[in-house]
Formats: C-alpha cells, sequence, structure tokens
C-alpha cells in the first residue's frame, strides 16, 4: 500500500484506506514481537540488555520492550493465538493478556475466553490464574513517572502496605513539625521528609553527590536546572534561591582538577567526575542513575591518571562489558566519548542523532524535539511560547515527530518524548 497522505479520497476510499491500515498495523505488531524476541536471542555485546539496545536503535521504552518481547516469545508456542491476532480475531491488548497464562495445552480455552470475554473481565481472569502476581517491593524496577506540565511530575509505584503505612507516619510528622499555618498537602509533606532524610544522611563536612539535591547553574545564561530521575528541569530565579541558599558551591572549571596517578580516586576528581556527568551512566541510550561506578578510560595499570579527562561515570553492567572487551570507549570525558561494541559498531543515541541535525527530521522538528527533551506535559501553546515559532511549523513539526515515534501525546493533548 503507498504510505503517502492524499487528501482527496471519498468516503468510500477512506473506509477502505483506513481498514487496510489497521490491518497492516496487526500484522507489523506481530511481526515487531517475533522478531524483537529473535533480536533478544542473539543480542551481541556492547549493550547493557536488550532494552538498551532497542533504545538506541528503535527508540523503544523499556515498558514497551518488556512486553513485546515477552509477547514475541511466548507467540512462538501459541500458533492459534498468533493466528486470530494476525487475522484481527484478537487485539494486540487481548493476546498481551493471554500470552501471560496460556500454554500449548490450555490455548484453546484461553482463546475461546479471548474472543469471548469483556476485556476487563479477561484481565481478572488472567489474575485469578496467577498471570499477573503481586508486586514485590523489593523489585529493581522504577516507578512509573510521566510528566504533566513542564513543571510537575505524576508519579506511580507499588509499595507494600506496611511501607505506605510508614511513608504516612512520617508524612503526618512532618505536618506536625511544620510551622506552617495551613496543612501541609501530601506533596509538600512528602518534600520534607524527603529533606528530612537526606538532612540525616549527609554529613556536614563531605557531600556525596548521590545524596544530595543538585543545582547546575549556567555562568552565562544564569539560568538553574534541576537534575530529576524524570530528567532536568529549569527552575524560576525564586525557586533556585530557595533551593540553594546556604548551599555548598562546585565550580566545575576548578573542581577535580587535580591529577595523580596510582592510589584511590581523589575525593575532588570523583566528586566532579559526578556532578559533570550528573551521575548518570554516559553510554548513549542508557543513562542509568542506579549502580553508577567510576571508570579510567585508561586503565592505572597503563598508566591512567585520577583526572576528570580520563574518568567518567558508567552503570555496574557497561563497566563490567569495558572490562571484558564487549564495550570499547575513545576520547575525551570532558569533550567527547564514542562507544562501540565488540565488533567496532557505534552505539549512538536515536535522539540524540535527531537532535544534531540528521536528515530524517527538518531544522522545526529537531528544535521542538530538542525543547521536550526528557520532560514532557508541553502542550501546543507552550511550546510556540518557548520557540517563538508560529503554531503552523510547530504543528507540522509535532505531527513528523509523532509519525517518526519520537514523541507520544498524552489524552489531555500534551506531548511527551517516548
Amino acid at each position: 500500500m503507498n504510505a503517502t497522505y492524499r487528501s482527496d479520497l471519498a468516503s468510500r476510499e477512506l473506509i477502505d484506506t483506513i481498514r487496510a491500515l489497521i490491518a497492516q498495523q496487526r500484522v507489523a505488531e506481530r511481526l515487531v514481537c517475533r522478531y524483537l524476541a529473535d533480536f533478544a536471542d542473539k543480542l551481541e555485546g556492547g549493550y547493557s540488555d536488550i532494552y538498551h539496545a532497542a533504545r538506541c536503535h528503535f527508540a523503544m521504552s523499556v515498558r514497551k520492550t518488556r512486553e513485546r518481547l515477552r509477547v514475541g516469545r511466548a507467540l512462538r508456542d501459541l500458533p492459534r493465538i498468533e493466528k486470530a491476532f494476525i487475522d484481527g480475531a484478537l487485539s494486540y491488548s487481548r493476546v498481551r493478556e493471554v500470552t501471560r497464562v496460556a500454554t500449548p495445552e490450555t490455548e484453546p480455552q484461553w482463546l475461546d475466553l479471548a474472543r469471548q470475554l469483556p476485556m476487563r473481565t479477561l484481565e481478572r481472569r488472567v489474575a485469578e490464574a496467577g498471570g499477573r502476581p503481586q508486586q514485590d517491593a523489593r523489585t529493581d524496577e522504577p516507578a512509573d513517572v510521566g510528566w504533566t506540565s513542564p513543571e510537575t511530575l505524576e508519579v506511580r509505584l507499588h509499595l507494600r502496605a506496611e511501607t505506605w503505612a510508614l511513608l504516612q507516619r512520617a508524612m503526618e510528622g512532618a505536618r506536625r513539625l511544620s510551622e506552617s499555618e495551613t496543612l501541609l498537602s501530601d506533596g509538600e509533606a512528602l518534600a520534607a521528609v524527603a529533606r528530612d532524610a537526606l538532612a540525616h544522611q549527609s554529613d556536614s563536612e563531605t557531600t556525596d553527590v548521590r545524596r544530595t539535591v543538585v543545582l547546575y547553574e549556567c555562568r552565562t545564561c544564569e539560568r538553574t536546572e534541576l537534575e530529576t530521575g524524570a530528567g532536568p528541569i529549569e527552575l524560576p530565579d525564586g525557586a533556585a534561591a530557595a533551593l540553594g541558599c546556604g548551599a555548598r558551591v562546585r565550580d566545575l572549571r576548578t573542581e577535580g582538577r587535580i591529577v595523580k596517578r596510582g592510589g584511590t580516586i581523589p575525593a575532588s576528581v570523583a566528586r566532579a567526575v559526578r556532578l559533570r556527568d550528573r551521575d548518570r551512566c554516559r553510554v548513549p541510550g542508557c543513562n542509568r542513575r542506579r549502580y553508577i561506578e567510576i571508570h579510567h578510560n585508561e586503565q592505572r595499570s597503563h598508566g591512567g591518571e585520577h583526572s576528570v579527562h580520563n574518568c567518567f561515570c558508567l552503570c555496574s553492567t557497561h563497566h563490567g562489558h569495558t572490562h571484558d572487551g564487549d564495550l570499547r570507549i575513545t576520547g575525551d570525558a570532558e569533550s567527547e566519548l564514542l562507544f562501540y561494541d565488540r565488533n567496532g559498531h557505534p552505539i549512538t543515541d536515536p535522539l540524540s542523532a535527531t537532535q544534531s541535525g540528521s536528515d530524517e527530521l527538518s531544522t522545526t522538528a529537531a528544535q521542538v524535539l530538542a525543547l521536550i527533551g526528557q520532560r514532557g506535559g508541553w502542550h501546543l501553546d507552550d511550546i510556540c511560547t518557548s520557540t517563538g515559532l508560529p503554531a503552523s511549523a510547530v504543528g507540522g513539526a509535532l505531527f513528523l515527530l509523532e509519525l517518526d515515534h519520537h514523541i507520544q501525546r498524552d489524552p489531555y493533548g500534551r506531548y511527551q518524548r517516548k
């Protein structure tokens, strides 16, 4: 089918075109699941896992990759469900549910249930069959974070009942200790609990950047950014002044410039490296914030220095890959690092490629994508105000970015990166 859009189609032609596109979409969804499972089985070194590789190559989120990978592997043994999926008898959401519990022996029964039951009833039957186990609060899965506006977030996470009871008590204690005349909201009480916890964890003399709230102030434009788990957010002057009042200042132009060979890494160098890299893994598309270690690109046994030029942050998985030879890194940590897998193929982040002006995106689309960045909750009017571009140009850019699966729109018309 010709993928070019036509505005002159008659009503009957529109129906046929949309029906054909939906049929193509079903086949493509099934093939993505199957091929993704094959790709995971043949994954080579250089990537921390299939989720990292899927992000680098296909700009797919962890959640989307996980579900399609699971479905693809399950469909290998469920030919009837797979055929119903391809023929359009079952939607992807129904296939996603029944593949949690169906086996070659029980496939006919689950296929009948998937065809007959309402979706909510089907989900409940799958849960009763053990297809949706209780969330373990000790899991390493991060909270589900989504931007509701350029300044606010919605956070969803699973907690054990006793954990929530502890958190509620802590929030109640924060409300009692508050000097405010009005009752603290849940968000304000949670912020008070976090501040108390950080104050208790941090030593008055030495500051570990992993136990502090870090603000980044640009000396040129004097704008201030706050690093969050969902990406950096620019703060207004008042909020930046309030958070930074009495804070310790680290000048990254001079911090950690000591060059030393042998022994343990100096605290000032380690601190400067973590601050510069924002305590994230430097491998493109990874950006992990947990289990971060400092890596010497030129090994100390070969004369490598303790310096901000030679040291940078890697997650424990990629750190291991570098020493196993599955990941090769060249360049200067202060300017640019280049990453290659065992076979010499470059590892790049699809977002960085689009922002650097690739031919796949127009200049306007690249500018809009750069503005949205890791954040979300952007309405079209907000983007027009921030970029100074007309609504027609921004609207066209957003359409192109959605078409290329770089961004998505929530039910309230707000845009965010996929």
